[in-house]
C-alpha cells in the first residue's frame, strides 16, 4: 500500500447481479408518435440504459422521446414522470457504477425520488 492509497477513498465494488434491470414500456403520444418510459422504483437498486434511443426501437424505427416514471412504494403510487435525460443528470450523485452503456443506481429514498421529479 502506498502513502497516497491511504487517502484515496476506494469505491466498493458494485454488485450488479442483484439489481433490477429496467426495461422500457412503449406508448403513443397524442400525435401518435411512440415514446419510451422507464420506471425507477423507491428502494430498488436499478440498472438504467444511458442511451435507450440507440438500444430500442418500435416497428423498426428508433424512439426519440424518453420519459422516466418515478414509483413510490411508501405511497404505493406513481410520483410523476420527467424527461429521461434530465432525470439521468439528477441521478448522477446516486450512481454506484457504470459500464457498457448502463448505469447502476443505488436504491433511493422517497425524498430522493421526489427531488428527481421536482
Amino acid at each position: 500500500m502506498s502513502l497516497f492509497s491511504k487517502f484515496k477513498k476506494e469505491k466498493p465494488t458494485a454488485d450488479w447481479s442483484q439489481a433490477h434491470a429496467a426495461e422500457p414500456k412503449f406508448y403513443r403520444g397524442p400525435d401518435g408518435a411512440p415514446f419510451g418510459a422507464i420506471a425507477l422504483t423507491e428502494g430498488t437498486e436499478t440498472i438504467l440504459p444511458t442511451a435507450p434511443q440507440t438500444k430500442y426501437a418500435v416497428d423498426g424505427s428508433p424512439v426519440a422521446d424518453w420519459r422516466m416514471v418515478l414509483v413510490s412504494t411508501t405511497k404505493d403510487s406513481i410520483l410523476g414522470d420527467c424527461e429521461y435525460f434530465s432525470a439521468l443528470k439528477k441521478l448522477e450523485p446516486y450512481i454506484l457504477d457504470s459500464k457498457d452503456g448502463s448505469i447502476f443506481i443505488k436504491g433511493l429514498s422517497l425524498s430522493q425520488l421526489e427531488s428527481i421529479v421536482g
